[in-house]
């Protein structure tokens, strides 16, 4: 009677129909991935344990988005849902969507920019305005995210914003200025990431007497040498804690029709580096992995530009384990020199954070470039791996620096994947610099380089045929299992006093 119950559609029905309703109350996940896209990390939980305020959030979201839009969307409404299931405080989440003249001006006000989309209408591509941003709003603070994409850090983006709300103070990052470093100006695709984060300023070294007020200094391509008064105040910033992230075009290149050489410029931070352990050489990188540049060349009477490999613009994909290049695919430098750990008195712990690759080498100045040359491989990359950027760190006093030999890979420059990645390096190490709470942990949390391990030409054979073979030898031995079932089933049948 009890097995009848048991199976009984009703309760079957009755059973789906409560843990729907459970469900609707009760929002939980479990987790199974191995980078935890799925759920809150520490970080944001504890920060989310902080908030005293009713959380508003007004996700603006139009309803013809592309699928991998759609997708994402749901994504972020299932974050937000982890979020509000954690609140000690009430969480609530809005959805507008966009359709009609009065809620697309109530967007724009809202600072959610609008972006244009190709969809495909019987036949036809049509080209249409859609909203995909969030606004998010506790107490009297508000914050945007003005357009979501999939390179957008979700659970980092929205921390963030939590994290201000509850911190009456920023830390403060200056650039020096004073040695015709590169100007904030040119940077700013830098400082737009890091206004979000800080409070940014420029200082003057000689002037300023107060350089401890701020978290960290930055010293981005400086053209002119540092005299000793300014190398003692960084020594001394530092003894007090300081964090800097310097720069360098150390490795100088001009090409043009009546200069076409390398040379090395030296403006006396090298020397206090070399001092922590960190040796910038006299060399020029070299790298079979590069960028390419355009050249004049004539056929005849008719000029024409024409596209080469040029290796003394390396494309670095070769990273450290750590959370300043965690989520990196590749920078894009031009003209770096190699960094070496040389033996030094001080505590500074010396780690790389960027090589070159294993078909590289180095060049030591003078360097002339000659733009037809033929590479080989045991002349010219004959010194693989050669870091190019690197951390110092210091557990006595709490100090740290970055530093990465070339310093024009920061500069303004059209979109694409490489540049990306060069804004998300400058804009990572000075957040690692510069936090304490461990938010840079969640700036690329769902990022991971997923690259297959190169396999040899047998190994590539034998999986190819046992892809093909395996599953038909695990049919006919599926067949053979019931065809054997069947005919012993027969032969009992054909036993006098059997009972099926």
């Amino acid at each position: 009677m009890k097995t009848k119950l048991l199976y009984n559609p009703i309760y079957l029905i009755l059973s789906l129909v409560a843990i729907n309703i459970i469900s609707c109350i009760l929002f939980f996940r479990i987790d199974l991935t191995k980078t935890k896209k799925y759920s809150l990390s520490p970080v944001s939980k504890n920060i989310l344990a902080k908030i005293n305020e009713e959380i508003h959030v007004n996700l603006y979201l139009s309803q013809d988005l592309s699928p991998d839009k759609i997708k994402l969307s749901k994504e972020f409404k299932n974050l937000l849902k982890e979020y509000k299931a954690l609140s000690n405080k009430p969480f609530n989440i809005k959805t507008i969507i966009p359709d009609n003249p009065e809620k697309e001006m109530q967007a724009i006000q809202a600072r959610i920019k609008p972006f244009s989309q190709e969809i495909t209408e019987r036949d036809m591509v049509k080209i249409q305005r859609v909203y995909f941003g969030a606004t998010i709003q506790i107490g009297d603070k508000k914050a945007v995210i003005p357009y979501i994409s999939q390179h957008t850090p979700l659970e980092y983006e929205v921390t963030r914003i939590l994290k201000d709300a509850c911190d009456t103070v920023k830390p403060k990052i200056a650039f020096v200025q004073g040695h015709q470093e590169i100007a904030p100006s040119l940077l700013s695709q830098v400082m737009h990431e890091l206004y979000s984060i800080a409070i940014v300023n420029t200082t003057n070294i000689a002037t300023d007497t107060a350089l401890n007020r701020n978290k960290v200094l930055c010293i981005v391509g400086p053209q002119n040498t540092y005299s000793p008064q300014d190398i003692n105040k960084l020594k001394e910033y530092l003894r007090q804690g300081g964090r800097l992230f310097i720069a360098l075009n150390h490795a100088v290149g001009k090409i043009g029709h009546n200069q076409s050489n390398g040379f090395i410029n030296r403006v006396g931070v090298e020397d206090m580096l070399e001092e922590f352990g960190l040796k910038i050489k006299y060399d020029f990188v070299v790298d079979r992995r590069c960028g390419s540049i355009l050249i004049q060349q004539e056929l005849g009477f008719i000029p024409f530009e024409t596209r080469i490999d040029f290796p003394y613009f390396p494309i670095i994909q070769n990273f450290s384990s750590h959370l300043i290049t965690k989520g990196l695919n590749a920078l894009s430098l031009q003209f770096a020199s190699s960094i070496e750990n040389v033996p030094s008195s001080t505590s500074y712990q010396f780690t790389p954070l960027a090589k070159t690759s294993n078909i590289s080498g180095t060049q030591e100045v003078p360097v002339f470039f000659n733009l037809m040359k033929t590479w080989t491989t045991k002349h010219d990359f004959n010194h693989p791996n050669n870091p190019v950027a690197a951390l110092l760190t210091s557990e006595d006093d709490n100090s740290a620096i970055v530093v990465i030999t070339d310093a024009d890979f920061m500069v303004n420059s059209s979109y694409d994947l490489l540049h990306h990645d060069n804004i998300n390096f400058a804009v990572n190490s000075i957040e690692w610099l510069t936090d304490d709470s461990g938010l840079i942990k969640l700036r690329n949390k769902f990022i991971a380089n997923q690259v297959l391990k190169p396999i040899d030409d047998t190994t590539r054979t034998f999986l190819k045929y046992l892809n093909f073979f395996l599953p038909i030898v695990i049919i006919l031995l599926i067949a053979l299992y019931n065809y054997r079932t069947y005919k012993l089933k027969r032969l009992r049948r054909s036993q006098p006093g059997y009972i099926d």
